[in-house]
């Protein structure tokens, strides 16, 4: 017997499981969608989330307030680079390695003059 879309909704509600509004998706996936902090898109690579960005640069944005150096800084987002990575090197973008969100960092948080090796 198929169930509509409401009425599986409904029959989950009762047995006391709720679908969080924001963490399902049900569509087309043409445009792309985000799973696990990567935007996955059909034909193309992995890349990281929106929201995963915008974590990231607001938890470096938090270590630059407390004082962490631009080197401390360049570390972080170089673990967070390796953990986009994580295993999946064939199926994520590596387009300007991890200088790329380096400087995608620097320019949210504001800081010029910063050189890429620090």
């Amino acid at each position: 017997m198929y169930l509509g879309q409401r009425d599986k909704q409904k029959r989950k509600a009762r047995e006391g499981v709720a679908l969080h509004p924001g963490k399902r998706f049900i569509g087309r996936t043409e445009k792309g969608f985000d799973l696990l902090g990567y935007q996955m898109h059909p034909d193309r690579k992995l890349r990281p989330s929106a929201t995963s960005l915008h974590r990231t640069t607001e938890r470096a944005r938090r270590l630059y307030e407390h004082g962490a150096s631009l080197t401390r800084l360049r570390q972080y987002v170089t673990r967070w680079h390796r953990w986009l990575l994580g295993g999946l090197d064939e199926l994520v973008t590596t387009k300007g390695g991890v200088t790329r969100y380096w400087v995608y960092v620097l320019k949210h948080l504001h800081i010029s003059g910063a050189t890429l090796r620090t």
